[in-house]
């Protein structure tokens, strides 16, 4: 016998989460997990619905979800290289990128005390904030040329998914995305396909260290 599917409102899923319900709704739009939300009123839009339903079994997939989303297992591996109160705002597939910086950092001397501070999505690419000796013209000139190779490299990995992907240029907020999932960053900008560096332009792209 097969068991009852029991169902949840997204409002209470979100609650049980620990996440506000935009958030919920964003994550599911996210994870290509639309067609699991089931509704009652076959007219309600899935971002506004008030009657929208997905399995209670669900819930633990979000779980982990949200666990890979907040980098739980990466911060604990990698522990010895980020500083206590790293921020980590990027998508989940920029994670490869994130490793490879760890793996950098442990090999860079003990004397140049480099830790990763920040790593943040700005304009479809990533960012990386440091710590260590600016003292060091050898450690300024590593983190610099790290700093550069990652930003770059990001602009060909899609933020979601970590497939191939390019920048997807838009004017509500541009990303580096795979075709798969450019409706993200819709509408698109004239110059889109044709921008592959929105920093090409000679902008300083280096993190000043106040920001």
């Amino acid at each position: 016998m097969e068991d009852t599917v029991t169902f949840i409102s997204l409002t209470d899923a979100a609650d049980r989460l620990g996440v506000s319900l935009a958030y919920l709704r964003d994550l599911i739009d996210r994870t290509d997990r639309k067609e699991n939300v089931l509704d009652s009123d076959t007219t309600a839009d899935f971002w506004s619905s008030k009657t929208a339903v997905i399995p209670e079994r669900d819930l633990k997939k979000y779980e982990r979800e949200l666990s890979r989303r907040r980098f739980v297992r990466f911060r604990e591996r990698y522990a010895d290289v980020l500083v206590e109160d790293v921020v980590l705002t990027v998508r989940p597939s920029w994670k490869s990128l994130l490793e490879r910086v760890s793996k950098r950092l442990r090999w860079m001397p003990p004397e140049w005390n480099a830790r990763l501070r920040k790593a943040r999505e700005k304009s479809g690419y990533l960012v990386l904030g440091f710590e260590y000796d600016r003292n060091r013209q050898d450690a300024c000139n590593e983190i610099e040329r790290l700093r550069e190779e990652v930003r770059l490299s990001s602009l060909s990995i899609c933020e979601e998914c970590g497939r191939l992907g390019r920048f997807r240029y838009s004017p509500s907020r541009s990303l580096t995305l795979c075709d798969r999932h450019a409706r993200l960053s819709e509408p698109v900008l004239p110059g889109d396909g044709v921008i592959a560096d929105p920093a090409s332009d000679g902008a300083l792209i280096s993190e000043l260290p106040s920001d």
